[in-house]
């Protein structure tokens, strides 16, 4: 029994820690014993890169290692350049070629195994001088070095014809000895160099071999996934390193030089905050970006990295240990300012997102209790808005149930977003938190941001490290196979072999995940798309059904899945053999590669007039012509941008995303960048006086918004106000400006500027007074400003009469215990009338510019008419009129005769600063 024993252990052994490959199965043991009888020709370049040696390693050596000493081949290993080799290759005198990109071409004619690594074109030169890397013109009529017959000379022709430029190519054995003049290279070469262009992503790198080698290409496949993918690419982890300090030191002066050389520890404050950072059991070690990020740098700059954890995992320990200066580094939001810290530049931006079930009427959110989304939903909604839940299995299902309409998460792969809508709700900027007295530290980190990694390389990177950690899951399956075939093959209990090939398909039936209602793939399939399809020339296409959520409020949600699936049909059938994703509830994207995008939408529109007859199904649609030089996910994001003009435009059933639209709404993400980050240091008030029409004295004044920005410039109120609006951010200007106003007013009644009856009005959105907090945050600001609510006036519009009005009504009168004025503002203008009026505790009505604008015209008649009347009917109701809009003599003599004695306009004064208002006293 104790020899049975012994054998069996022997054999596990062997299996798990053998140093070579061992055979899945009877067949692939034929196979290898087959192979290694005649000898097979491998090709490795002869080329700088792929025999650099890093710790006795290279591209050439590991590949190597795997054919000759891993699976035991007889290997005769020949190495030239690369033309060369493809010459032999393609005449039969090679077997296995190391290295090679994939193309269809070459898929015809050989097999390749899984990728190596991925990779991008560039071009790029080590000399600072040979180009502009900002401006692309300036390679214009420049000579570009190119290996011959390397499939990176397709993509640049391609980027070349797409910026209209040309150059002159040049073809060399080795295009990396031209590094010091232009040349056409692989991400790899170019590590912290500043002189590089991004061409584009370049299809996967295998190793490539002859058809007749298809069976052994499956075998290196499992050598590839048991043990050299990962080599490979910690080897070129390794070598990047190397290359990037090697350069990077380059960048630095003396006393930085001096610093990092003192410098043997970094303490790195960090609080566990799912899914932005967390302890990996499996991996044991931190995952998530920041952690990731600062890893690289002590990696790559040979200092050790401590990581401080608090205890119950307090953010506010590592505040005061930063401020102590037992802690080097912390993760801090940029916005948030300290005299005693500095920052660096953003490192990235985490998305929060917002998920709905259309469900308009029950405005609560949820968030998981005690997470990052609580504390940023905080500052976006209302607390009584917000309801807690103890994880994301408990949000979800109040999500389903409808006890939320919403819920924030920044992990979104977890939840089924095919049943609801998806957006982003806010970007929230990650920088370095760092002692003042830093700077030297300050510095060094952000010339390590800006010469090293890109925020999409940090991510790609991080997401590298996760998905590690899913793949050593899967070893742990492998293993398992290996010792279900040594039973298989000592016991002859066949029926375990069903168990092997569920174990085997398990990474495989885990990737099948399609829509349940369309069968379409769904958002994590689009998600797939977008990052393994980058080189991708067509259109994206997204679309959106209209007012979904209320089809399926009156037809219920069987008929509302009916028209999913039928939507689902329709699409396969204008748009069969390409790329269709059901990615939220109502939203479906597209991407085509071929021209006809218009005849293809006419015909979706055609096909869906039976649904709109029966249901008023209507679709937006944008879409953008994507080239082959730009990332798919960008494509997609115009596409989005202009299905969202669609939406505004009645009549319109699709909007191409041209360049003037992508530009505007790219100033309109900004805006709406800045609101959400709330950055709102340009905002600021100007002031435009009531003056008395007959004595033309100064009355009072009204403040109103305005903002200029570093990078937009000058934003119109036209612009800001709606988006803000639309982003339920409104009550962020508004609070700002009813701040400003309150201090500017005090500052004026201080200084005797003005007399007792002096009023100084704000605005405030009909969104803005809906809020619980609107009472409370007019208190404070009266208090901290020490002034007097009987000194201000609060301007609302008719607006106010489509709210709750009975909720409203009871702040306004707190508002009014507080010593405030009440005034409608632009009266006529919307759909209310005088008989509403009454409802309101109003001191003043404020007459729309409108009727007066006509007053000294051909229609001058029915103007003054109308505008005496209802100059007639509001004094009947005992409250003072405000002229506004007042801009020709004509007007002002009418309002005169009219008794209308307080006016406000350009005839006496645009909106200006404190300091111009002050001089008009």
């Amino acid at each position: 029994m104790r020899k049975v024993f012994l054998l069996y252990f022997l054999l596990l052994t062997q299996v798990i820690f053998s140093a070579t490959y061992i055979p899945r199965n009877m067949k692939e043991e034929k196979i290898l014993k087959s192979y290694k009888e005649h000898q097979l020709v491998l090709g490795l370049k002869n080329t700088e890169f792929d025999n650099m040696l890093i710790d006795g390693e290279s591209l050439n050596t590991i590949i190597e290692e795997m054919l000759r000493d891993y699976l035991n081949l007889n290997i005769r290993v020949v190495m030239d350049d690369w033309s060369s080799l493809y010459s032999s290759y393609n005449n039969k005198d090679i077997d296995i070629l190391g290295v090679m990109n994939q193309s269809e071409d070459r898929k015809e004619k050989w097999v390749f195994s899984l990728p190596l690594y991925d990779d991008f074109v560039y071009i790029a030169s080590s000399g600072k001088d040979k180009f502009d890397p900002n401006n692309i013109k300036s390679l214009e009529g420049k000579n570009i070095y190119v290996t011959k017959g390397s499939i990176y000379k397709d993509s640049l022709i391609k980027f070349l014809e797409s910026k209209n430029l040309t150059v002159n190519l040049i073809e060399v054995d080795d295009s990396y000895r031209m590094k010091d003049e232009i040349y056409l290279t692989s991400k790899y070469n170019i590590t912290g160099w500043e002189s590089k262009i991004k061409v584009g992503y370049v299809s996967d790198t295998s190793i490539s071999l002859r058809k007749n080698l298809k069976d052994l290409s499956l075998i290196i496949n499992n050598a590839l996934l048991e043990k050299y993918q990962t080599k490979i690419r910690m080897y070129l982890e390794k070598r990047e390193n190397y290359l990037f300090k090697k350069n990077f030191l380059n960048y630095l002066t003396e006393s930085e030089k001096n610093y990092l050389k003192k410098l043997e520890v970094i303490n790195f404050g960090l609080v566990e905050s799912k899914p932005l950072n967390y302890y990996s059991q499996s991996l044991n070690r931190y995952v998530g970006v920041t952690p990731f990020f600062l890893e690289k740098i002590a990696k790559k700059l040979n200092l050790k990295l401590r990581i401080i954890k608090p205890k119950n995992n307090e953010w506010r320990v590592l505040y005061e240990k930063i401020l102590n200066k037992e802690i080097k580094v912390l993760p801090f939001l940029s916005t948030k300012k300290n005299e005693n810290i500095i920052f660096t530049n953003t490192i990235y931006e985490p998305i929060l997102y917002r998920i709905s079930n259309f469900d308009k009427t029950n405005l609560k959110v949820g968030v998981v209790r005690n997470s990052v989304e609580e504390h940023f939903g905080r500052e976006v909604y209302d607390d009584l808005d917000i309801k807690f839940y103890n994880d994301e299995n408990s949000l979800e299902g109040a999500l389903n149930t409808r006890e939320v309409s919403t819920i924030l998460l920044f992990d979104i792969n977890k939840i089924d977003t095919s049943k609801f809508k998806v957006d982003e709700l806010l970007r929230i900027p990650i920088a370095l938190a760092l002692h003042r007295e830093d700077v030297i530290l300050r510095d060094v980190l952000n010339k390590f941001i800006s010469n090293s990694l890109t925020m999409e390389k940090i991510i790609e990177e991080a997401d590298i490290i996760k998905k590690q950690e899913a793949f050593n899951q899967y070893q742990k399956f492998q293993v398992t196979n290996r010792i279900l075939y040594i039973l298989l093959t000592i016991s002859g209990l066949f029926g375990i072999a069903s168990i092997f090939k569920i174990f085997s398909n398990y990474k495989l039936t885990r990737e099948l995940k399609k829509d349940l209602i369309t069968g379409l793939p769904n958002r994590t399939e689009f998600l797939n798309f977008l990052s393994k399809k980058k080189n991708l020339k067509g259109y994206s296409i997204a679309m959106d059904i209209d007012n979904f959520k209320e089809i399926n409020d009156k037809y219920g949600q069987v008929t509302g899945d009916y028209i999913l699936k039928s939507v689902g049909q329709c699409l396969k059938r204008i748009f069969r053999n390409h790329d269709i994703f059901r990615v939220s509830g109502d939203e479906f994207d597209v991407f085509v590669q071929e021209e006809f995008i218009i005849e293809r939408l006419n015909s979706l529109k055609d096909e869906l007039k039976a649904l709109k007859l029966a249901y008023q199904l209507e679709l937006s649609i944008g879409y953008y012509k994507k080239n082959i030089d730009e990332e798919l996910e960008d494509a997609f994001k115009y596409a989005y941008m202009a299905m969202e003009e669609a939406k505004k435009v009645n009549e319109t059933y699709y909007v191409e995303a041209t360049e003037e639209l992508l530009k505007r709404k790219k100033r309109e993400n900004s805006i709406k960048s800045l609101l959400r980050n709330k950055n709102l240091s340009g905002l600021y008030a100007v002031y435009q006086p009531k003056f008395n029409i007959k004595t033309k004295k100064v009355m009072g004044g009204e403040s109103l918004a305005r903002w200029s920005d570093d990078k937009l410039g000058f934003i119109s109120p036209a612009e800001f106000i709606p988006i803000a609006e639309n982003i339920n951010l409104i009550h962020l200007v508004d609070y700002k400006i009813a701040n400003e106003t309150i201090k500017f007013v005090k500052d004026l009644k201080e200084n005797n500027l003005v007399d007792e009856n002096f009023k100084l009005s704000f605005n405030l959105s009909m969104k803005t007074l809906e809020r619980s907090d609107v009472v409370r945050k007019i208190k404070e600001f009266l208090e901290k400003n020490d002034a007097s609510g009987k000194w201000l006036e609060l301007e609302i519009t008719e607006s106010i009469f489509s709210t709750n009005l009975k909720t409203t009504l009871l702040k306004i009168d707190e508002l009014k215990k507080l010593g405030l004025s009440l005034a409608m503002d632009d009266f006529t203008a919307g759909h209310s009338t005088v008989s509403l009026l009454p409802l309101l505790p109003l001191e003043v009505v404020k007459f729309d510019k409108g009727i007066l604008d006509a007053i000294g015209t051909k229609d001058n008649l029915v103007a003054s008419n109308i505008y005496s009347a209802l100059v007639g009917l509001v004094k009947d109701l005992n409250v003072a009129i405000v002229a506004e809009g007042i801009e020709t003599e004509a007007q002002l003599l009418f309002l005169d005769n009219s008794n209308v004695k307080i006016g406000q306009g350009y005839i006496f004064s645009k909106p200006i600063t404190k300091d111009e208002f002050k001089k008009k006293l």
